[in-house]
């Protein structure tokens, strides 16, 4: 496989797994503040990055990015999506526990 084709496997899956797990979140009566908690899940922290000209890439610890990865000329961006990993522990924390929150 190209440098190019795993840059672009690398960024495809974030936004889809943001948008389900904003869905879950949303669906999940027994989570306080759901509908803030499903807005956090399209936030991503850290960027993986690529530039499709030089094939340089890099990562980008203290970065945060809204609505996925995020896309410029020539670059080619990936994120983790933190806030997705968050909202979904807690809205399965809330759906497994005793009483509910």
């Amino acid at each position: 496989m190209s440098d190019r084709t795993l840059a672009l496997l690398a960024q495809f899956p974030w936004l889809p797994a943001m948008i389900l797990a904003a869905a879950v979140v949303a669906s999940t009566r027994t989570l306080r503040y759901r509908l803030a908690w499903a807005a956090a899940c399209f936030v991503g922290v850290g960027a993986f990055w690529m530039q499709l000209e030089t094939r340089r890439w890099g990562f980008i610890p203290i970065a945060v990015n809204l609505l996925g990865p995020g896309h410029a000329p020539g670059l080619l961006k990936a994120t983790i999506p933190i806030g997705a990993i968050v909202a979904l522990t807690l809205a399965w924390r809330s759906r497994t526990a005793p009483g509910g929150s």
